[in-house]
């Protein structure tokens, strides 16, 4: 027997683990904000819960932040080879109590996509990551997209345990432009020489466009919900 939209909705919105970033698009009547934030849950039928984003992520879209403002939300799977799950609808309430948090109503449609090809771009930038512990893990970065990037670290040590772990990556300081940004560890596979992690970044999107340009890296960005 055929699932039902709403069966798949469900599925679909079940991939998003919790507490993992999530893209914002807030939707005006003259253009579109972009803005971080974490996927708190939701409720069968009834709403999509993301936590409020902090002042440094907010920017200056906060104003946009209310009852009825539509909003476009992605979201790129841990571990979907590449894949983003993405829905429009309206925010219902923002609430202040016990924590600050946006209600979305439910939404009618949410489609399971692929990243464009073009959208993670071939690199070998050396550079650093940093852990809240202070440790230093010195690599190279694979490939990189407006949304996060691949980073090969050599060694044997087992790092699986650093996963879901928020990290900065500096560059080589023969870099120009932005040479530091903060991210999660969203996945860490091992291979025969070291490990590989991907990364999500928590860099604006302007940031992302700005270091691709000075890098002389094409500019992608993800498909248009339809």
């Amino acid at each position: 027997m055929p699932k039902t939209k709403q069966q798949l909705n469900l599925e679909n919105l079940a991939h998003i683990t919790v507490g993992s970033i999530v893209d914002v698009e807030v939707l005006t009547p003259t253009t579109s904000k972009r803005i971080k934030t974490e996927f708190v849950g939701f409720l069968n039928d009834r709403f999509v819960i993301l936590n409020y984003p902090s002042p440094k992520r907010l920017s200056n879209a906060g104003e946009y932040l209310k009852d009825g403002v539509v909003v476009i939300v992605r979201a790129v799977l841990e571990s979907g080879g590449g894949q983003v799950i993405a829905f429009r609808q309206q925010i219902l309430s923002v609430s202040s109590h016990p924590a600050r948090l946006i209600y979305l109503n439910f939404p009618t449609q949410v489609q399971l996509f692929r990243l464009r090809s073009q959208t993670r771009i071939p690199t070998l930038l050396p550079a650093t990551i940093k852990l809240s512990d202070e440790r230093e893990l010195h690599g190279v970065i694979k490939d990189i997209s407006v949304t996060g990037v691949m980073f090969d670290v050599k060694g044997k040590d087992d790092l699986t345990k650093l996963k879901n772990t928020q990290c900065n990556i500096v560059l080589d300081k023969n870099n120009k432009g932005v040479t530091e940004f903060s991210g999660q560890i969203c996945s860490i596979k091992t291979h025969a020489t070291g490990s590989q992690f991907g990364i999500q970044l928590t860099a604006s999107e302007e940031e992302m466009k700005s270091f691709m340009k000075d890098h002389f890296i094409d500019l992608s960005v993800l498909e248009p919900l339809v």
